[in-house]
């Protein structure tokens, strides 16, 4: 052989040689499992790079195994129907679940080829499995995150960095008036009145980019109707799989509901300042009365003690009923049940009306004034002596009147007093005042008489009224 073709053939064996270290190399360094089956699926080569991402630390105690029965489920349906078409010459590609040798489930995309001999027929078969399982969980985040956003009844929605509307969920399309609406030619800052456009777009704006985040409290405006609507507005960053920034996202809470208990809570305060005013006025109007015109400090204290008593239980009536209106024989019953057995020598009778509140203290304390003067001189100072509570609605000329009657039956001999008293004053001048009518009291010697008169609107609440008519 001459030195010619003799140094010839060297170069060619170390040529072969390099590229020989060039694909170990490359097979070694991928990351990728790149495995060489046999023309009946079994496992005959696999590289250093697919071993170590199989986690295989002996290839030979896997070695002519079947390589479909790596798989699970419908990735060995796929696997077997890709050894099939390699085998007659067509490639095939499938994405499929498979355990690493030490048992690790993994996500894998991959692509299976004929190895052609040269004759062109196939001798071999070519799988090369990719890991794509972060790239699985990623998607999988992302479609848990939509599910979330068009579930949600929030307002979520996200723009472009010159703030064009990218996406906005079911929710917040009904929230604005925006259903089925092509949503592609607004901006962010068109959902928000005039007046807090200009804000949203340079202070929210800034703030998000210095701080991460903005929220707080503004408005949006609906695009049918105009309505301003009360929001909770939350705006942030919207990055890509680099970490830039790309865009902003909001998660807004429709705060109406929250503004209108916030408004009826204010209300609510507002009237049981006033009520509580009123309850004090009479307080100090019934401290005054009794301790002017008490004998002796003893009864004084005993006859206040009573009567801010029974006001105590007025006002535990209106209580129960949101200080609104009261039922007049629950009230009735409250006042006159700690001083006669109920049905037995005190006697209640007339149809269900339900007293305004501004009517019922005054006819609470004044029934409490009746019922003790009753037992201390008049019928119920008496066995045998009854006391009967009558109401009724009389129709007159000028309108319906409210008429309430207490009368005394069975006692002693009644004679007029020759002063008038505390409870006379808050009898007859209290509910004349409050319920704008007539209120009097008789003294006759087979018992008193007292009978109030007043316009049935001032006496009566509304709900009653629109029944009763």
């Amino acid at each position: 052989m001459s030195d010619a073709l003799r140094a010839a053939r060297e170069q060619d064996h170390a040529e072969a040689a390099r590229r020989e270290a060039f694909l170990t190399s490359v097979l070694a360094s991928s990351t990728d499992c790149i495995k060489v089956l046999d023309l009946d699926g079994r496992l005959t080569f696999m590289s250093e790079g697919g071993q170590r991402v199989m986690e295989v630390s002996d290839f030979n105690a896997i070695a002519g195994c079947p390589w479909p029965d790596f798989w699970e489920g419908a990735g060995n349906t796929e696997a077997r129907a890709a050894i099939a078409d390699a085998t007659r010459g067509a490639s095939r590609s499938f994405v499929g679940v498979a355990d690493t040798m030490a048992g690790a489930k993994r996500w894998w995309h991959v692509a299976v080829s004929p190895i052609r001999g040269i004759d062109g027929s196939v001798e071999r078969i070519l799988s090369v499995s990719r890991d794509i399982s972060e790239l699985r969980a990623s998607e999988d985040e992302r479609d848990r995150f939509v599910r979330l956003a068009e579930n949600s009844t929030d307002f979520i929605g996200m723009a472009g960095l010159d703030g064009r509307i990218w996406y906005l969920n079911d929710a917040g399309r009904r929230m604005v008036g925006l259903q089925d609406a092509d949503i592609g030619h607004l901006f962010a800052e068109d959902f928000f009145p005039p007046d807090q456009a200009d804000f949203v777009a340079t202070v929210v704006r800034r703030a998000v980019d210095r701080q991460g985040r903005w929220e707080g409290e503004l408005a949006f405006r609906h695009f049918r109707t105009g309505e301003i609507i009360p929001i909770l507005y939350a705006a942030f960053p919207l990055t890509d799989h680099e970490g830039r920034v790309i865009g902003f996202g909001t998660v807004t809470r429709d705060f109406r509901e929250r503004k209108r208990a916030e408004e009826q809570l204010r209300m609510m305060n507002g009237e049981l300042a006033h009520r509580l005013k009123n309850v004090l006025a009479v307080v100090q109007s019934i401290a005054h009365q009794t301790l002017h015109r008490a004998a002796d400090p003893v009864s004084a204290s005993h006859d206040l003690s009573a009567r801010l008593g029974a006001l105590g239980a007025a006002t535990d009536v209106l209580t129960s009923s949101s200080w609104r209106a009261v039922d007049l024989h629950a009230l009735s019953e409250q006042a006159l049940a700690p001083h006669g057995r109920l049905g037995h020598r005190i006697f209640l009778d007339g149809p269900a009306l339900t007293l305004r509140a501004e009517v019922a203290v005054a006819l609470a304390l004044a029934l409490h004034e009746l019922a003790t003067n009753a037992v201390k001189y008049g019928a119920l100072s008496k066995d045998g002596g009854t006391v009967t509570l009558r109401w009724t609605v009389e129709q007159r000329p000028g309108g319906a009147d409210f008429v309430l009657r207490w009368k005394e039956a069975g006692g002693p001999v009644v004679t007029p007093p020759t002063r008038t008293g505390f409870g006379s004053i808050l009898i007859e001048r209290s509910l004349r005042s409050h319920f704008g009518g007539r209120a009097t009291i008789d003294y006759r010697p087979d018992g008193l008489r007292f009978e109030l008169e007043a316009p049935y609107a001032l006496a009566i609440a509304d709900d009653a009224r629109h029944a009763a008519g």
